[in-house]
């Protein structure tokens, strides 16, 4: 395993889109989605595999992202129109169990990466597998509909790193594992880990029996 490990600094933006235009025909996920993590991977997977589409989406938010005086947003624009495609991530059972208890441990209002006994990422992916080439996490706070954490996370206004939207589009992640629930300050939290490759804790044991 090539250990290396992609942190985006936590997304504390508690933006709603309540201005955004409606969705045009190519979206992938309306506004009033569901938060469930097959609704956030389909968004997820749209803007990977359609960044020029979701350019669209992105420059609507221009009123709405203002921590960089709207540059986060135009410059997001040119990324997406520049993009190459790639395929999509495949949602993991097991990295959605690692998210999940990230969000459960933050419920009560705290933020960042470290968890429970100080765990990272990775730490908390390998409880329910084994991680494989590089693994990362996006957070974001007070979102409301699978389009609008994408956004923000794409858009990362006011992060000068850009690490959230790096995740989402670095090739060499395939596997994901998506998290969503309640948090006392912000209305709610979503977590997602990123991995290049993921053995599920029966299919590592399976493949370690038959070495």
């Amino acid at each position: 395993m090539t250990n290396r490990c992609i942190y985006a600094t936590t997304a504390l933006l508690s933006l709603l889109f309540a201005h955004l235009s409606p969705a045009r025909k190519h979206s992938a996920q309306p506004e009033n989605s569901d938060l469930s993590a097959a609704a956030i991977i389909r968004e997820l997977n749209f803007a990977r595999e359609n960044p020029a589409a979701y350019a669209d989406f992105v420059a609507e938010t221009r009123p709405v992202h203002q921590i960089e005086q709207g540059h986060a947003v135009d410059e997001a624009v040119r990324f997406l129109k520049s993009a190459h495609p790639l395929p999509p991530l495949s949602l993991s059972p097991g990295m959605s169990r690692a998210a999940a208890d990230h969000c459960a441990e933050q419920a009560t209002g705290e933020t960042g990466h470290y968890g429970a006994g100080h765990s990272s990422p990775g730490d908390r992916i390998n409880r329910y597998g084994l991680w494989r080439v590089a693994y990362g996490e996006n957070i974001s706070y007070g979102q409301r509909s699978a389009r609008a954490i994408v956004l923000t996370l794409v858009i990362d206004d006011g992060v000068r790193s850009r690490g959230h939207r790096k995740n989402i589009f670095n090739p060499k992640f395939s596997v994901a594992g998506i998290g969503y629930g309640p948090h006392a300050h912000y209305g709610s939290v979503c977590t997602t880990d990123f991995a290049g490759a993921y053995l599920e804790r029966g299919a590592e044991l399976v493949a370690r029996n038959s070495d």
